[in-house]
């Protein structure tokens, strides 16, 4: 046995998509038909059954409809004449009144009953009935006996007394069948809620009637109306049997069914909450089988063309899911042996165009990194040649000048061979000779010698000021930190001012910090400019020398000191501008006190030697 399911697991396993898709259809297809080509029969009676049941419930909901709009139209007319301020007055007059008073209060109060009436083709009649059983009435049918003469005041008054002040159906009945149908509702003072009369509406009977007569025959002559008390208001034809056993049986709930198999009938009801009559309706058993053997052979039919048209959907479905599953695995095949990218054009939305679409991606993605990789490695033999070059530039520079100041003390120009030799250390410092961070002792040197450079174009119209702490002296910072700085202060805020120009150079602790502020009182920035440079800083974007002009290139020293300050101490660390157009422009620079930066990376500033 054992071997038998490995030899069957085997053969799944080995077996294509599309051969699996079929058995997979065919299965699902041949059972189903088969259990349902079984049942059909029996299911059929209870299909039908059900479907009977459903009717009726239909039909009973919608007469249940049609009462409850006529309970609501009846609840509105009564409060629509029990907030009359004139039918309150009538209702609650004293008696009293003189002959003339009397007469115009009920013409009026007629004339409201008389619209009221006329509007409504429900209404039969209308009364109102004082507490003293003075009557307001109207008739909307002259040939009938008037309302005021065939009421039951007392019985219409208790019954309205029960529903305390809310609306109550009432049935008048003679000889044991209803003959009038009422609308009461007792009318209370407003004031200390005593009685002071009774509203009394006739409802016709024919209108109740054909609140279901626009329904077929059939359905009309199986349906009878009962009171509260299970007594027929409306019969249309002799059913008491059948009543007789719905009076027997106990109702589950507002509506439902059952089925009496010794009468042969389907019964269904339904409980009207107002006026919380019962409305009933019956239907022989032997009507719900009549179609029972066309609708057996309409099921036989069915199945066979459905086996057919699904065995043709089973196959197109299979070859269209496999289909486009040959064509990826065709694409991977191809990456795998490493032929150019080609997109597999699926146009569908489901799973399978989603899969190609990646696939897509990810294989220009591939052929995307292998041409990067490759692109990459001849990048970096041409930088690392660049840098090399970089490297010599600077040293035969500094050769040069060196040799302008031998010539320079040769010939007895010592002005030209002090502002060399001061270069020749500025460019010296720049080539990063020894350790990336140096003294603050030695920048003040590059300072110096900058100014030195300076000295010959502005004369006497440039003065440093140096306020600084002498305990920072050999503190260690990043080479050229502060002279650039200067540098910046002199090109950008003094050389555009006409007043000489003053540069304050401090230096300081504070809070764990060493703060170095370079301060000139040239030309200044803009509110807008202050902020724009200042935001620059702050995102730590460094504009590279020659890719761009203007206000742009203005920063470079700026945004070069600060990219150095966060590289070695942290994002945290870095310049600040302060300025106020046409008075001063401040630079600040904060980094750790005593503390050296992390790593060793010579290639920050310069190169070694």
């Amino acid at each position: 046995m054992e071997n038998i399911v490995n030899k069957f697991v085997l053969f799944y396993k080995n077996t294509s998509i599309k051969n699996k898709l079929l058995l997979l259809f065919y299965i699902q297809i041949v059972i189903p038909l088969f259990f349902i080509s079984v049942t059909s029969y029996q299911k059929s009676a209870e299909i039908i059954e059900q479907k009977s049941i459903n009717y009726s419930q239909d039909i009973l909901k919608m007469i249940e409809l049609r009462f409850n709009d006529l309970s609501s139209s009846m609840q509105v007319l009564t409060l629509e004449l029990l907030y009359d301020n004139r039918v309150y007055d009538a209702l609650g007059s004293s008696g009293f009144e003189d002959n003339i008073t009397i007469y115009k209060r009920a013409s009026e109060i007629r004339s409201i009953l008389r619209q009221a009436t006329l509007s409504r083709n429900e209404i039969q009649s209308i009364c109102l009935v004082t507490k003293n059983r003075r009557f307001f009435s109207f008739d909307s049918d002259n040939g009938k006996t008037r309302i005021e003469m065939v009421l039951p005041y007392e019985s219409a008054v208790e019954a309205a007394r029960k529903g305390k002040g809310k609306l109550v159906w009432f049935l008048e009945k003679q000889e044991g069948k209803v003959s009038n149908i009422y609308v009461t509702r007792m009318v209370y003072d407003r004031d200390n809620y005593n009685e002071i009369g009774l509203m009394a509406i006739n409802i016709k009977k024919e209108y109740l009637e054909s609140v279901y007569t626009d329904l077929s025959k059939e359905s009309v002559n199986n349906i009878s109306i009962l009171s509260e008390d299970n007594e027929e208001i409306i019969k249309e034809i002799e059913n008491n049997g059948i009543l007789n056993n719905f009076y027997q049986h106990q109702m589950q709930g507002k509506r439902g069914f059952y089925i009496d198999k010794k009468a042969g009938m389907l019964i269904s009801y339904v409980l009207l909450e107002d006026p919380g009559w019962k409305i009933v309706y019956h239907i022989p058993l032997k009507e719900l089988y009549r179609e029972m053997d066309t609708l057996k052979r309409w099921v036989l039919l069915i199945m066979v063309y459905g086996l057919i048209i699904l065995s043709v959907l089973s196959v197109l479905t299979s070859v269209d899911i496999i289909t486009p599953i040959n064509r990826l695995v065709e694409g991977m095949k191809k990456v795998e042996r490493g032929n150019k990218h080609e997109d597999i054009e699926l146009d569908r939305n489901d799973e399978l165009g989603y899969l190609s679409e990646r696939f897509n991606r990810m294989s220009k993605k591939i052929d995307y990194l292998v041409n990067r990789i490759y692109k990459e490695e001849i990048a970096l033999k041409e930088a690392e040649i660049k840098a090399l070059q970089a490297q010599i530039n600077p040293h035969f520079l500094f050769n040069t000048l060196e040799n302008i100041n031998w010539m320079a003390q040769l010939n007895g120009v010592p002005e030209i061979s002090e502002t060399v030799s001061a270069l020749a250390k500025l460019i010296d410092g720049s080539i990063g000779r020894g350790d990336r961070t140096i003294s603050f002792r030695e920048e003040l040197e590059y300072i110096d010698n900058y100014m030195t450079v300076l000295k010959n174009r502005y004369e006497n119209r440039l003065e440093v000021i140096k306020t600084l702490d002498s305990e920072l002296m050999e503190v260690k910072i990043p080479r050229l930190l502060i002279q650039p700085l200067v540098e910046n202060a002199v090109k950008h805020g003094i050389e555009k001012s006409r007043r000489n120009g003053i540069i304050r150079l401090d230096a300081y602790r504070k809070d764990g910090h060493v703060i170095f502020e370079v301060t000139d009182n040239g030309i200044g920035m803009t509110q807008e400019e202050l902020e724009a440079l200042n935001l620059r800083l702050q995102e730590d974007t460094l504009i590279i020398e020659g890719s761009g002009y203007g206000a742009a290139r203005k920063s470079i020293g700026l945004e070069n000191v600060n990219r150095r300050i966060k590289l070695l101490y942290g994002s945290s660390y870095g310049v600040k501008i302060e300025s106020s157009y046409d008075q001063y422009t401040k630079a600040i620079v904060r980094i750790p006190d005593e503390q050296k930066p992390e790593g060793d990376n010579n290639n920050v500033q310069g190169t070694d030697s």
